[in-house]
Parts: structure tokens; sequence; C-alpha cells
């Protein structure tokens, strides 16, 4: 595992029984990894690292991302400080407006100005963690968003776990979000990035917006999910890395990623494929130049070697489990094994 670049491990949200998390969570922490990360599909990424919580001990608990539009900022709020009181103040809330084609269709939720509305949410849920920590009056009045004090309240205030406000990171790519991310976030988090994009993109982008807010950028996280798999076998180490970085990369969103690294014509075949095949092809269509691009995979020494790329460029590398089908559940569970034994160390290092 790397000396400098902090490394988180996320988990197959989308494949496995939820009893599998809290034992996963477990090897995570006891390999020395810094971060583990939950994201939002079907399953909510609270519940999972509520589990995940009591079977760990020093590791970050993150989400990557929750969609603000599914919740209210109160929600999301209370939400983020119960797995932070659990964890004894472990939590890392990532917000993003939600996935396209996601929010809108299963929330019946507007995702339009996802700078305002983002910034917006922030900017309530710390006004909420606030009220609750010194007890101050809230009033909150904004054009999505709105929270203020009852008038009469006979219950009380919460009690925080060790800190009033839960570090928070906004997920996005844009140079508008990372700039905002940078002005008023703990932490940004991309996705589908190269070392190249993070160096000569994101970076910059976040500090522009840090000073331009008076703020350092050190004080800005730098987090990124990278496709991650690995395997003794190189075949099944890059099936796995074909079928998941095939579908991010044909999903919306990914096309400034993909046009950086001059590979929009193998995307667009890709989605060509995609259209007339379905998911199927997802394992042929997906040129070796994408694979190379936008993963670590191969074997466990390939990896090594390729994870060796971000040092020094991507302070918070976040290695992300193939998870999309037809990847099963139990080659997500063997992929993500895979991945604590090759970048694993005893956390007492």
């Amino acid at each position: 595992m790397s000396t400098t670049t902090r490394i988180g491990i996320s988990m197959p949200m989308l494949n496995l029984p939820a009893a599998r998390y809290p034992e996963l969570a477990r090897l995570a922490d006891d390999a020395g990894f810094d971060s583990l990360w939950t994201y939002e599909f079907y399953r909510n990424p609270f519940v999972t690292l509520a589990g995940c919580a009591r079977a760990t001990q020093r590791i970050q608990l993150c989400t990557g991302i929750a969609a603000a539009t599914a919740r209210t900022p109160n929600e999301m709020a209370q939400a983020a400080a119960d797995v932070d009181e659990i964890s004894d103040g472990r939590m890392v809330l990532g917000v993003g407006i939600g996935g396209a084609s996601w929010a809108e269709f299963y929330n019946g939720t507007e995702i339009d100005k996802p700078l305002s509305r983002v910034r917006e949410y922030v900017s309530t849920m710390r006004a909420i963690w606030q009220h609750h920590a010194v007890g101050a009056d809230l009033e909150q009045t904004g054009a999505f968003y709105s929270a203020a004090s009852p008038p009469f309240n006979a219950f009380g205030l919460r009690q925080h776990q060790r800190r009033p406000r839960i570090p928070t990171y906004v997920g996005g790519v844009g140079p508008k979000m990372l700039q905002m991310g940078g002005e008023v976030a703990d932490g940004v988090l991309g996705f589908v990035v190269t070392p190249e994009f993070v160096r000569d993109h994101m970076i910059p982008m976040v500090e522009q917006g840090a000073e331009r807010a008076g703020r350092s950028p050190s004080e800005v996280d730098v987090a990124a999910l990278v496709l991650c798999s690995v395997s003794d076998d190189r075949e099944v180490a890059l099936r796995r890395a074909r079928i998941n970085v095939g579908m991010y990369v044909a999903y919306p969103g990914a096309e400034r990623m993909v046009e950086f690294a001059g590979l929009a014509a193998d995307r667009d075949k890709l989605i060509a494929a995609l259209m007339s095949e379905g998911p199927a092809a997802l394992e042929t269509a997906t040129s070796d130049e994408l694979v190379r691009a936008f993963s670590i995979s191969g074997t466990p020494s390939e990896a090594r070697d390729q994870l060796a790329a971000y040092e020094g460029i991507l302070p918070h590398i976040v290695l992300h489990t193939p998870y999309v089908p037809p990847i099963s559940a139990t080659d997500s569970e063997d992929a993500f094994r895979q991945t604590i034994s090759t970048f694993g160390r005893p956390a007492t290092e």
C-alpha cells in the first residue's frame, strides 16, 4: 500500500447479500485501508455503513455518493450523524445530485441546476448540525431547500458524537462543481479518472475554488473512484475490468474524461454496440485502450505497478470493486478480497 496517497476501497453494493458487508468491511479495516465507501443504487448507504461500523475500529466510513435529491437536508444530516455516532466519529458524507437517469426516474425528482442545489444542500446540512451542536437558532431559506427551528421544541437538541460538523465531500468532475467543492466542501469525489485528468483538471479546479474562498487547497481532500480488478488469473481480472469500465465509460457524465484521454471514438463504438447488443456487448466492445486508461487491472504485480502512476498525484484513491452485470456476486466478492490481499497492510504499520 502507498505510504503517501490515502487508499480506500468501495464495497460492491449492487449484487452481494447485505449480511456480507460487515465481514468485508472488517477485512478492509484489518488490512489498513484508510476508507471504506458505499454508494447508492437500491440499498441505503447509511444502513450499510451502520452495519459496518460495529465490525470495524479505525477505517473511515464514507458515502460515495448519497443522493441529495432523494432526501431533505435534515434527513441526510441526521442519517450521517447516526453513522458518526455508531462509529465513534468516523463518518465522511459524500453527497451529489444523484446519478443521471436515476434520480429523476426512480425518485421522481428534479436534477436541474445541480451546482446551486448541492451548494445550498451542503449549507443547509451544516446549519442543522450547528443548530444541534451549539443551540443556535436555525433559519435557512433558499431557492431549493429550507429548514428552521420549531417554534416550540420539547424534545431538546441532538447530542453529537465527537464533532458537530461531519466532513462533507461533493461528487463531481466538471470545472464548476470542482471549484465549488474547493470553496465550501471538505473534499471532492470524482470517477472514471486518469492520473493526467486528476493532475491537469481536478486539482487545478479545486485549487481555484479554494483560493477564491480564501482557503488553503490543502484543506480540501481530492478523492476519486478508480476501477480496480485484480486476480492471479489475468484473464479473469481483465474480463471484470472490461465489463465495469465499459458501463462507466458509456454512462452519461463520462464524456469529459473520455475526451480528455483521447478515446471518444472508442466510447462511440462501445455505445453503438450496447444499443444493438445490450449489456453482453461490454465484454467484447470495451477496447483495451479504455481498460488501460480507466482501470487498475491485471495480476497483483501489474496492479501495484499501475497504482504507482497515481502516487503523488491523487491524494485519496478509492479502489472501486467491479459489480456491473453480468459480473456475479461471487466475482465481486472475489475481486474485493483480491484487492485487499494485493494492497493491504497491517493496520498497526
